[in-house]
């Protein structure tokens, strides 16, 4: 499963964000190969039509508005939108035996917590524990580069303790033992894979909390062109599974 964030992690205070989200793209070993093949054409093909190299990360954020990545500066507004829109409207081209497991907390509903990141990850890890249990598989979590000490922690702790409460009254104690290994972090600048959630995740930001001035270019829709993908059984109280609390 590869993992990007959107939002910060903190305390909503207003200079901060009101959200965080963790999107997770779940791909089977057997279709790594054919997915990063789909992956380098539609690069090329980005290439041939925009200029834009294919070693040049694709980052939603910097796609619409760009500030550290130049190379998107030469490239008119509306070709850059519709460069991401055609990103997110293949996903189920790239990946069409995948599934993408979402959590979006929304900090003005959930004052509770102090600490975003490792409620979001608990939930998320969960989820992908079960997922793999139910598929009799194992598996590994690559992500952004992140705080990878925290995230280490918490993976292991959740090996040995895991408290959830039972829908019968409770507690039980699932703990994780299908993932193999401590998360792996990589720069999503080397790995197509991570762009891809960078996009997911990114898309779901916008349907939550759709900007005004980006309206009328439809990114608040995107994100349900990917509901053929979502693990609808990760929330089964949300119509397209997103976690969020």
């Amino acid at each position: 499963m590869y993992v990007d964030e959107s939002g910060d992690p903190g305390k909503y205070m207003g200079s901060n964000s009101a959200h965080y989200i963790l999107s997770g793209l779940i791909i089977s070993v057997d279709d790594w190969s054919s997915a990063i093949d789909r992956l380098v054409k539609f690069r090329e093909l980005v290439q041939k039509a925009t200029g834009l190299s294919k070693r040049i990360e694709l980052h939603s954020s910097e796609i619409i508005r760009p500030h550290k990545l130049d190379a998107y500066k030469s490239i008119h507004k509306s070709v850059r939108v519709q460069l991401l829109k055609s990103f997110v409207g293949e996903m189920h081209l790239f990946f069409p035996n995948s599934k993408i497991l979402n959590i979006c907390l929304d900090k003005n509903k959930l004052t509770q917590y102090d600490e975003y990141q490792e409620v979001a990850w608990k939930r998320l890890i969960q989820r992908y524990d079960t997922f793999l249990r139910k598929s009799k598989t194992k598996g590994i979590i690559i992500a952004d580069d992140t705080n990878d000490a925290a995230l280490r922690r918490l993976i292991r702790k959740m090996r040995v303790y895991n408290p959830i409460e039972s829908k019968f009254g409770g507690l039980h104690n699932p703990v994780i033992n299908n993932i193999i290994e401590d998360i792996f972090h990589r720069s999503s600048s080397h790995s197509y894979f991570i762009q891809a959630v960078d996009a997911i995740a990114y898309c779901l930001y916008r349907k939550e909390y759709p900007k005004g001035s980006l309206k009328k270019f439809g990114f608040q829709y995107l994100f349900d062109s990917l509901d053929s993908l979502l693990l609808k059984e990760a929330a089964s109280n949300d119509p397209q599974g997103i976690v969020r609390r």
